[in-house]
C-alpha cells in the first residue's frame, strides 16, 4: 500500500511541477531585441556591423591606422581622422557612431580610449572590415593588444 502511495504521489508531483514552475511569463525575444538593439551587428548583420562596446583586442599599425577585434566578429581596419594621443597607452578603448554602439563598414566613429592618465577621444574617419587574406596576412600580434 505504501508504495501505491509513493508511486501516485511521485506521479503527481512530476505532472504538477511544470505547472507550478509556469507563471505566465514569456520571454518576448523581439522586445529583447529592440531594447538592447545596439549591443551587437544583429540589427545591420548585412552590413557586417560589430558592437563597438565589446572590443577585446586592438593594434595600431602607424598613427592613424587601428585594427580592432570586437568580441564578435573578424577583424575590422580603422583610418583616424588624426593621430590620437594615449592611443598607445590605452588600457581598453570603444567605438560608438552615431550615438549607437553599432559600428559599421563606412562609418565615421568617435573612438574612446582609456589610460592609467585618463580618457582621450579620436575620431575614426573610416571603417571597413579586413578580407580573409589581409587578416592571413597579419601578424598574430595584430589581432590583440
Amino acid at each position: 500500500m505504501k508504495a501505491l502511495f509513493l508511486i501516485g504521489a511521485t506521479a503527481l508531483l512530476m505532472v504538477s511541477a511544470p505547472a507550478m514552475a509556469d507563471n505566465g511569463q514569456r520571454f518576448d525575444f523581439g522586445a529583447q531585441r529592440a531594447a538592447y538593439a545596439n549591443d551587437g551587428p544583429e540589427p545591420n548583420a548585412g552590413r557586417q556591423c560589430f558592437s563597438g562596446k565589446h572590443i577585446t583586442g586592438a593594434n595600431t599599425a602607424n598613427g592613424r591606422i587601428l585594427y580592432v577585434q570586437p568580441a564578435r566578429g573578424g577583424v575590422y581596419r580603422m583610418r583616424l581622422a588624426q593621430d590620437c594621443a594615449g592611443l598607445a597607452d590605452a588600457k581598453k578603448i570603444s567605438l560608438r557612431s552615431d550615438g549607437s554602439d553599432v559600428i559599421c563598414p563606412g562609418d565615421s566613429a568617435q573612438l574612446t580610449a582609456r589610460t592609467a592618465s585618463g580618457v582621450s577621444a579620436c575620431r575614426v574617419a573610416d571603417v571597413r572590415r579586413v578580407t580573409a587574406r589581409e587578416a592571413a596576412a597579419l601578424s598574430p600580434a595584430s589581432a590583440s593588444k
